[in-house]
């Protein structure tokens, strides 16, 4: 009995770096995190209510992905918006990021919706930020998990619900790699300080910072537009973050983020068209919401690099909003 309890202690024993290492994931994101993470996080606390947007009234939200999080400069728009954008988000992370906006500070007054076109088809980064961030409760994660297999959506062939309870539960099978690579606190100052520049910009924040650039998007290199699994999923949320929208009563606007000259002058006929009739498709279904039917197209000099404005074009184009959509 004496040595059953000995063998017991020492297995405690062996698993407490185990348990140190899931503390510290789960406790201390910012030490370790790749420099993507500070938006996110940004994103969340004011979804959550631990960041309110605006001092008083209403806010007006923008949702998106990259383009809208560097495209859309807020301070120029009032004190009401706030850009809840961030690198790699689908309709998927909008709409609970809205339904949780929504409970814990009330509906909006307004929302600017934009999506790059290729967002619309691909969960490009759902495994690496959406998962690994943490950023959808873990029941929502299990709920997208399952709705995404039963579309056959290419993001879950080689990532199972094994992979999400790891990530969930801040596994050194998920994070042991970036916390070598951080020297577990290695990251720290660089997010703290990324992050103050998200609470100080409204979210806001520039991804290309070129003077001007030339090359092709994503985009101009599809020749059809992906109508398969992943895009059913996309597609199944993006309706219900409209029906959120209609339900809660907020002006609602989905915008086209600008393209550089090069993508625009190299877009495929048949992807444009395949695009255009998915999205007048959902606009027949929103007859209530505002949908922009054309890409805006910007010349070269106002892009940062092939998809993202830089600081000229994101005040060139948020001026452009203001002007068409806000007074």
């Amino acid at each position: 009995m004496k040595s059953y309890g000995r063998f017991l202690l020492k297995c405690i024993l062996a698993l407490v770096p185990l348990f140190l290492i899931q503390g510290f994931t789960l406790l201390f994101p910012m030490c370790y995190m790749d420099e993507e993470y500070p938006s996110w996080h940004y994103t969340k606390m004011v979804e959550e209510g631990r960041i309110k947007p605006v001092s008083s009234g209403r806010a007006a939200l923008i949702l998106g992905d990259s383009r809208a999080m560097a495209d859309i400069v807020p301070e120029m728009m009032g004190e009401s918006y706030v850009n809840l954008g961030v690198g790699g988000a689908t309709p998927v992370e909008m709409y609970f990021a809205l339904e949780r906006y929504i409970k814990n500070n009330g509906a909006p007054e307004s929302v600017i919706i934009m999506f790059a076109p290729f967002h619309y088809s691909y969960m490009d980064n759902y495994k690496t930020r959406t998962m690994y961030f943490k950023h959808l409760g873990f029941a929502e994660a299990m709920r997208v998990y399952s709705q995404g297999r039963s579309y056959d959506a290419a993001v879950f062939d080689d990532f199972d619900r094994s992979d999400i309870l790891s990530m969930y539960a801040g596994l050194p099978d998920s994070y042991l790699p970036a916390l070598i690579n951080a020297k577990v606190t290695g990251r720290l100052n660089i997010n703290r300080s990324l992050y103050s520049e998200q609470v100080l910009n409204r979210g806001h924040a520039l991804y290309g910072t070129d003077d001007g650039n030339g090359d092709v998007n994503y985009e101009a290199t599809y020749e059809h537009m992906n109508r398969d699994g992943e895009h059913l999923l996309i597609t199944y949320y993006f309706e219900k973050l409209l029906k959120l929208c209609s339900e809660n009563a907020i002006r609602t606007i989905v915008l086209q983020p600008p393209m550089n000259e090069a993508s625009c002058s190299a877009l495929h006929e048949s992807y444009v068209k395949e695009y255009f009739s998915y999205v007048n498709q959902i606009a027949n279904d929103n007859p209530d919401i505002v949908f922009e039917d054309e890409i805006p197209c910007y010349d070269n000099e106002y892009f940062g690099d092939p998809s993202h404005l830089n600081e000229k074009g994101a005040r060139q184009y948020t001026g452009a909003i203001i002007d068409k959509y806000i007074n």
